[in-house]
């Protein structure tokens, strides 16, 4: 029951998040607002977000493994669609991905680098809360007095 009670709330909450920038100035993908999902329980709810979510408030760092997850070929297929190669052949362009993989897995991405914090959720979270708090607050206010 507090659970659909809340929905209106936790569906605002992820329009709000919707409407904030990345570190590009651009708006959060669309893509990307599409893997954020409002989950509704019978005792209550929540917002269920990517885990890489950090990376768009912080940037990617240095990588800390020694795992390959073969990042040049995403790097590769990015810089085929912008056509960013100065290589004419295809062993120069797989080059060219690998070594801008491995300055991004040695420094990390530009948004790392900068040191700055895209607030993507934490405003939208705080605005959330208070929200709940007004909606709720005499209902809990009620149920605190009658437990004690």
């Amino acid at each position: 029951m507090l659970g659909v009670l809340l929905k209106p709330e936790l569906e605002a909450f992820v329009k709000l998040i919707s409407t904030n920038n990345m570190y590009s100035g651009n708006p959060i993908p669309e893509s990307v607002m599409k893997l954020f999902e409002v989950e509704i329980r019978e005792e209550g709810g929540g917002v269920l977000v990517p885990y890489w979510i950090p990376v768009l408030q912080k940037g990617r760092g240095p990588r800390v493994n020694d795992k390959d997850y073969e990042l040049w070929k995403k790097i590769y297929a990015w810089m085929n669609r912008k056509n960013l190669f100065r290589s004419s052949t295809n062993e120069g362009k797989i080059a060219e991905a690998k070594s801008v993989t491995w300055y991004i897995n040695k420094y990390g991405n530009k948004h790392f680098r900068s040191k700055q914090f895209i607030d993507i959720y934490e405003s939208a979270r705080k605005q959330f809360i208070e929200n709940v708090n007004k909606k709720f607050g005499e209902q809990i206010d009620k149920i605190t007095m009658e437990v004690l």
